[in-house]
């Protein structure tokens, strides 16, 4: 389809989030829009293409609002690799709609990742950033099981409050391990010491000390029926787990977002977070299921916040949080009531010495100053199918949604018959 050409055609193309519709290409109503998607705008013959211009030359700019500025979440989109995987990222600054005076660079910083050269550490002093209309490539070798999380480097105090922080984590070789009841994790863990890149021999750094001794347990099925997984490569199976929850705490101050869209200069020194939030979201929409829309003037739903918060455990089984903060104003605390945490790892390392000491505790509070990641376990042995607990924070004042109460920093602990591993779902 050329420029000028007069189409009038209907498609729905799936997309991740929704459906974007076109009809009539040319005329008034030429874009409906249900959920905003980066769907292509026409279909013609069937080839998609993004040239869907009315025939008196004007495009209509409700794609690049809806998706280029109204679809923006917080966190930004969650990367979870595997333990050796090679990981390309691309970060291309496409400027601000809303802000054309703005002429900032940016990056992105893996948290917490051990890099051997600074150049794709996302720094600005030390390596490489973005100026709008440019791009770039990182490259990772991901050698380090652990819960990280990634964020722009550019004036991070402002740039972490506007929401370009996202959660990363990567999986051990564990997993990898044959579940034929004869190869054990603690052999399993020897041979990888075999490979220079994850060998601790001395190192006070190792991220996965060797188990005093070989307990003799294998790669076994978890209560879905799967292979269990793990959260770091543990030697004895300490880190087993049946299902997994990202959840980043955020901070949100409404005055500091206010002022940078009117183009005044934000003052960090009065920076108060007024709103405080898991995955992007307040209770009591942390339950809820799904992906979140908010109603404009003219009645079209805009999606945002696709990350609930809810966990769902198997009776009997075990639930792994990776929590990490990116509040840059508060410490916060999370509770569990009923539940026993068990803190099995701090910032992307296993609690464990280099003896083989397990230094795994229990607790029914963990504590986070911003960029700080933990790994919690959450038991539900003795359990059944039925039960609901909280996650919350004994913080009262972060319990509140600005001047509504019962809201922050809070979300549900359900106890289900069983529980997808992909869908997180319930059954029965």
């Amino acid at each position: 389809m050329a420029v000028g050409d007069s189409v009038s055609v209907t498609s729905s193309v799936p997309a991740l989030n929704g459906v974007f519709t076109v009809a009539s290409a040319g005329s008034a109503t030429a874009f409906t829009y249900s959920v905003p998607t980066a769907a292509a705008v026409a279909s013609a013959g069937g080839t998609v293409s993004h040239l869907a211009v009315p025939i008196d030359g004007h495009v209509d700019p409700r794609l690049i609002m809806d998706v280029g500025v109204m679809n923006a979440n917080q966190p930004a989109p969650m990367m979870a690799i595997d333990e050796d995987d090679e990981f390309f990222l691309t970060l291309t600054n496409v400027g601000m709609v809303m802000r054309p005076d703005l002429f900032e660079q940016h990056t992105v910083h893996f948290h917490g990742y051990p890099n051997a050269s600074s150049f794709y550490d996302g720094v600005p002093d030390a390596s490489v950033a973005v100026s709008i209309g440019g791009s770039f490539t990182y490259y990772y070798m991901a050698p380090d099981a652990g819960t990280y999380f990634w964020h722009c480097h550019i004036s991070p105090p402002e740039h972490l409050q506007m929401g370009m922080v996202g959660q990363l984590y990567v999986r051990p070789r564990q997993n990898r391990v044959l579940a034929n009841g004869t190869t054990t994790l603690a052999s399993s863990l020897i041979a990888q010491q075999l490979d220079p890149r994850t060998r601790c021999g001395t190192d006070v750094l190792c991220s996965t000390p060797l188990p005093p001794s070989d307990n003799g347990v294998t790669h076994q099925n978890n209560k879905s029926g799967a292979p269990t997984y793990y959260a770091y490569n543990d030697g004895d199976g300490s880190t087993a787990y049946d299902v997994e929850y990202p959840v980043q705490i955020h901070g949100f101050d409404p005055n500091f977002h206010f002022v940078g869209m009117t183009f005044n200069p934000e003052s960090f020194t009065d920076m108060k977070d007024k709103y405080f939030l898991l995955n992007g979201r307040s209770y009591p929409d942390t339950v809820s299921p799904g992906t979140m829309t908010t109603q404009s003037t003219d009645g079209t739903l805009h999606a945002s916040q696709p990350v609930p918060t809810i966990i769902n455990i198997p009776a009997g089984g075990r639930a792994l949080l990776r929590i990490s903060d990116l509040d840059v104003t508060e410490y916060q605390t999370l509770a569990s009531l009923g539940i026993p945490m068990k803190v099995i790892g701090l910032n992307a390392r296993l609690l464990r010495d280099l003896a083989g000491n397990n230094t795994a505790y229990n607790t029914n509070s963990i504590t986070l100053a911003g960029g700080e990641s933990i790994d919690v376990i959450l038991d539900a042995s003795g359990f059944t199918a039925g039960q609901k607990f909280f996650l919350y924070t004994p913080n009262l004042d972060h319990l509140s949604n600005d001047a509504e109460n019962f809201g922050g920093l809070m979300t549900e602990v359900h106890i289900c018959a069983s529980v997808d591993p992909i869908s997180k779902a319930c059954g029965s």
